[in-house]
């Protein structure tokens, strides 16, 4: 090191000591504070949230329906246990499989009111109902229409006995009533049922239905009404015990949620442990010195756990963790460990140049206090960013990141050098000086041989980077939910079972509800929903609309008047032309009797759930069905969809009342897209905003700036060109990659240049040597924790490693390869004068001195193996 080269200043040094004679009385307290953060930290991951409406703002009008519903209504809810006798013709196993179902169901009738409500094995009382009460049932238009097809009839007759009938070879209209057989035949039960049991000899498949109490998209009480389910079934025997080859699987909406938080534990359970021992053995590997595990991960577990117990406090107030930051700590220690590595590298090769304990610890703090601490405020500046958004899920993932990274850093400068020197046993400096860096030394080497080579790569990289993000837009937004579900649900997990049951029942038993407050608003809205579902957008979405009337009619008067018409018009002489399946039919439809009110004592729960509210009222409720299609996977769909329902749902305004509330799981589903839409440009700009000024704030009005900010630029431009020419899309998942890459990617090149500009002599060949090792392993770390999620079984996660670590790659590169191949050009250049980064030499009062006095500073410089 050259005698003019800047040194350590005694407020660094004075600090250095402090730390070192406080040592003991410093971790007391850090161990102090964190007992009662751990208990926080404990509380919040037991209030682990998994219910969606978690991750909206809780005035988001979804989230709104969805607290009125709960309150209002019970059920609504299924879980569908689906056992599969192995193809049709198996009638004996379908029959087996029908026992065990029985078996299953009258223990499951003994669970509590608020798990389950109602069991179904079967469609007996719906049935018996609508045949018993068809002609009352049916539609008004219904019966009007079966009506005009018998007057058609006898026109026809007529006009052939008299020989009027103009066209001669005209066949006689039809008197057939089967599609409006089938069209209520589908409201209660699937083509291919037979008798009344929930089974198909067809499909070799049987149905146990389970109404849950109360609507809740929380896995938990999911988990636990499957795992009775479970219990139940191995008490019982198992499968075989009723017959060899069944096969069970559980569907529906309470599955859906079970089997995606566990998806998600258990993937982040296997990455958590992928990640420790991996990392673990990169440091002792990188550093040759395996205390080194104690020395990050100490006063970055400390940090982590406090970041959390901070956040739970006013005036953040975070009382429970959702879906979206159950894995935060993970990502926080990813990336705050990145501090300390850069600590320790400088600490390591400090002592390994031969200084004393106390001599390397001053030069490490001067050394990388300015770059760890920018790059620091940077990432938690990305992080905070997040803050600005109405989604809760990245609320608080802006809360307690931003926190994480502050208290990191603060953590490994305080708490950090104590613990080397307690560690620190004099066996880093029988290493030589070199040798770890010896990948770094190759890669400098390149670097500033062919600057011009590498520089015109990069040049050509983001020019085809930039042209293929000029068509970035909406389009590049996933839209497709089934592509985020665990990646083997549509061959063996729910997805796979719910054909079979949509199959079985012929429709999808869950509603979209549009809670009133008057039933005269609820008919209201009912009619102009019926003419609604006749065209685009809810023709091919909309299965059926149900409200109370439908139950108990109130125009029996009118329904009656149209049933004698009926009978009185189909005389002897006419039904006697008619086959006997038609007959029959057209007695099932109209019956035989006097059409009487129906009570409501009369009506089966089943066809009142969702209609029927906690305080038993009736008629203000309007459900809407959709059919089982794809598009309930498809966001546009999906926002077409519900946009169309809340259109309608502003009818009772017009009657002096407010727009019904429309509460299920698409309008979530749409608010998280739109939430998505409206503040994902927002939180990217305000973090990509937060780290420019981050970054001016730390390195003033010098050449850094510019560099630093350039080489994030170029990362994220690559990173979105090649999530582009991946088909990478974006979603509510992976979007957070975003701000994540411009808080953490910033970090390397803040370090490169800090180093570079602490340097004395402004050698770019040894700022790369020096702290491009310890940017590497960063990124090492940071890629090890991304891509422990390319395993996940969870679509949406594997994504979101995929583009992290994209980001993590291509901001390296640029920190560590692009960022000095251009620095090497430009110093070459006669036409810059780059004495202008002179202002950024130290910010210690004595390191602005061209010598110190201190003759263990003077000592070290003159010494060989000292700092490059």
């Amino acid at each position: 090191m050259p005698l003019d080269q800047p040194r350590p200043g005694p407020a660094t040094r004075r600090f250095v000591a402090w730390t070192l004679r406080h040592g003991k009385t410093l971790w007391l307290l850090a161990a102090l504070l964190t007992i009662p953060a751990a208990w926080r930290t404990a509380q919040l991951y037991r209030n682990l949230r998994s219910e969606i409406e978690e991750l909206l703002p809780r005035d988001a009008p979804s989230v709104v329906a969805i607290g009125e519903l709960r309150r209002r209504m019970s059920g609504l809810q299924y879980l569908g246990v689906v056992i599969d006798a192995g193809g049709p013709g198996q009638a004996e196993k379908v029959a087996a499989a029908e026992r065990l179902v029985d078996d299953l169901a009258a223990r499951i009738r003994l669970y509590p009111r608020d798990l389950v409500s109602a069991v179904r094995t079967g469609w007996q009382a719906e049935r018996s109902f609508v045949e018993d009460h068809a002609a009352a049932l049916l539609a008004l238009p219904d019966l009007q229409l079966i009506r005009e097809r018998i007057e058609d009839r006898i026109h026809w007759e007529y006009a052939t006995a008299t020989d009027t009938l103009l066209d001669k070879s005209e066949p006689a209209p039809p008197l057939d009533f089967s599609d409006i057989q089938k069209k209520y035949e589908r409201q209660v039960a699937g083509p291919d049922l037979v008798g009344n049991r929930f089974s198909s000899l067809k499909q070799g498949v049987t149905l146990l239905l389970v109404e849950v109490g109360g609507f809740s998209t929380s896995a938990r009480k999911a988990n636990e009404l499957i795992g009775r389910v479970r219990a139940d079934l191995q008490a019982l025997g198992g499968l075989d015990h009723y017959a060899p080859g069944l096969r069970l699987g559980f569907t529906g909406d309470v599955a859906i949620s079970s089997e995606e938080m566990a998806a998600l534990v258990q993937d982040l359970t296997v990455s958590s442990l992928l990640v420790v021992v991996v990392v673990v053995i990169a440091l002792i590997v990188f550093y040759r010195w395996r205390r080194s595990v104690a020395v990050l991960f100490l006063p970055l577990s400390i940090a982590t756990v406090l970041a959390f117990g901070l956040a739970s406090l006013p005036p953040f107030g975070i009382t429970e963790l959702n879906s979206n930051t159950a894995f935060l700590g993970s990502i926080i220690i990813g990336n705050g460990i990145n501090f300390g590595i850069v600590q320790l590298a400088r600490y390591v090769e400090a002592r390994r140049a031969g200084h004393a304990i106390e001599d390397s610890l001053a030069i490490t703090l001067w050394g990388t206090r300015k770059g760890t601490l920018s790059a620091a405020v940077a990432a938690g500046a990305a992080y905070a960013s997040l803050v600005a958004m109405q989604f809760r899920g990245f609320r608080q993932f802006g809360v307690i990141g931003g926190l994480g990274m502050l208290l990191c850093w603060g953590a490994t400068f305080v708490l950090a050098p104590s613990l080397i020197a307690w560690l620190d046993h004099g066996e880093l400096r029988a290493e030589p000086a070199d040798r770890p860096r010896r990948p770094m030394v190759v890669l400098a080497r390149l670097v500033t041989g062919h600057p011009r080579k590498f520089a015109a790569a990069a040049a050509l990289l983001t020019v085809l980077a930039g042209v293929k993000i000029r068509h970035f837009g909406h389009d590049q937004l996933e839209y497709d939910f089934s592509r985020l579900r665990r990646r083997d649900t549509w061959t063996v997990g729910e997805g796979y079972w719910g054909a079979k049951m949509d199959s079985l029942l012929g429709r999808y038993l869950t509603p979209t509800v549009l809670l009133t407050d008057s039933e005269a608003e609820a008919r209201a809205i009912a009619d102009k929903l019926r003419e609604a579902v006749k065209h685009a957008p809810l023709d091919a979405m909309v299965a059926s609309v149900r409200t109370i009337d439908d139950v108990l009619p109130p125009d029996l008067d009118a329904k009656r008047a149209e049933v004698e018409t009926i009978r009185r018009k189909m005389t002897p002489k006419l039904r006697a032309k008619l086959n006997p399946g038609d007959s029959k039919r057209l007695d099932d439809l109209i019956g035989k009797g006097p059409l009487e009110p129906i009570r409501v004592e009369q009506v089966p729960d089943a066809l009142t759930t969702g209609l029927r509210e906690r305080d038993g009222s009736l008629g203000r409720a309007v459900l809407v069905y959709p059919n089982p299609t794809n598009a309930l996977w498809r966001g546009k769909s999906i926002s077409a969809f519900v946009a169309a329902l809340r259109e309608v749902a502003e009818t009772p305004v017009a009657m002096g009342g407010r727009p019904a509330r429309v509460a299920g799981g698409p309008p979530l589903t749409s608010d998280i897209i739109e939430s998505m839409q409206r503040d994902g440009p927002l939180a990217s700009g305000l973090a990509f905003a937060l780290v420019v000024a981050t970054v001016i704030v730390i390195f003033r009005r010098g050449l850094a700036t510019p560099f630093v900010i350039g080489s994030l630029v170029v990362g994220v431009v690559w990173l979105l060109g090649m999530a582009m020419a991946m088909g990478i899309k974006i979603n509510f998942v992976n979007f957070i990659a975003f701000p994540i890459t411009f808080g953490i990617g910033v970090d390397y090149s803040v370090n490169v240049m800090a180093r570079y500009l602490r340097d004395g002599e402004r050698d770019i060949g040894a700022a790369i040597r020096g702290t491009g090792g310890a940017v590497g392993l960063c990124s090492l770390t940071t890629i090890i924790g991304y891509s422990s999620l390319l395993v996940a079984q969870n679509v949406g996660l594997f994504f979101f490693g995929l583009l992290a670590v994209l980001g993590e790659l291509t901001c390296l590169t640029t920190a560590v390869v692009v960022m000095p191949a251009v620095l090497q050009l430009l110093r070459k250049s006669p036409d810059l004068d780059l004495p202008g980064f002179e202002w950024d030499r130290g910010t210690d009062a004595a390191a602005q001195t061209p010598r110190e006095t201190d003759p263990a500073s003077t000592a070290s410089a003159t010494d060989p193996r000292a700092l490059p």
